[in-house]
């Protein structure tokens, strides 16, 4: 008996009404998706989830309204399995680096491809951290300026990492490349690069900033 997986519940947050329509029309071309609801309001944000539960939250950071950012705590908090997709026309990397911190679990900048945005939606709906290849080394470099949560410390759980793994784990939070790592640890960088996919796959994360992430969350950032 073949299972069918229930249908990715969206809902869409943008003010600008030809771009949020435009959305809705490409989204309901997927066979596994469905647009539950969307909005123009960033009034509108918390009662719309809390009304739909949806399974993907696309949001917009700015509206004449104000930020889309500042909701995300608050739908987080009425539905917890909503996770939270930020749609951005904007390069600035400290609005990203705050939309992460808040609890969205990607950005997606809106000049993205259909493909794209498709690879984005499922992947946070899984529960994964999605950043858009052309902002992934300066967000891991602006991630690793910042300190772990110390409720994150207290609950720190290695995931079966080796002493090796964990020193990797440090220096990519510290914004290194593979070559700078292998030079540090007198290692080559295919070897840091195989280390890295054992990190991934033990830690559940998709890339490099998915890692950064969850070190900070999980107090591995420290000395190495």
């Amino acid at each position: 008996m073949n299972l069918v997986r229930p249908k990715c519940r969206i809902v869409i947050v943008d003010d600008h009404t030809l771009f949020r329509e435009g959305l809705r029309t490409i989204l309901e071309m997927e066979e596994d998706i469905e647009v539950v609801a969307d909005a123009e309001n960033a009034e509108d944000i918390v009662e719309l989830v809390w009304q739909t539960k949806p399974d993907v939250l696309l949001l917009d950071i700015r509206m004449p309204q104000g930020s889309g950012l500042d909701a995300i705590p608050a739908v987080l908090r009425i539905s917890p399995r909503t996770q939270v997709l930020v749609l951005t026309a904007s390069d600035e990397k400290e609005e990203h680096v705050r939309a992460f911190r808040l609890g969205a679990k990607g950005v997606v900048l809106k000049d993205s491809a259909r493909q794209t945005l498709m690879q984005a939606i499922h992947t946070v709906r899984a529960g994964q951290v999605w950043v858009d290849a052309r902002m992934t080394g300066t967000l891991v470099e602006e991630l690793a300026q910042l300190g772990p949560d110390s409720a994150a410390v207290s609950a720190r759980d290695e995931n079966g990492l080796t002493e090796r793994e964990r020193e990797i784990v440090k220096l990519v939070a510290t914004g290194q490349k593979n070559r700078e790592v292998g030079a540090t640890l007198s290692i080559s960088e295919r070897t840091v690069k195989t280390h890295l996919t054992n990190i991934f796959q033990k830690l559940g994360v998709r890339d490099r900033v998915g890692l950064v992430m969850y070190a900070l969350r999980h107090g591995l950032t420290g000395a190495v």
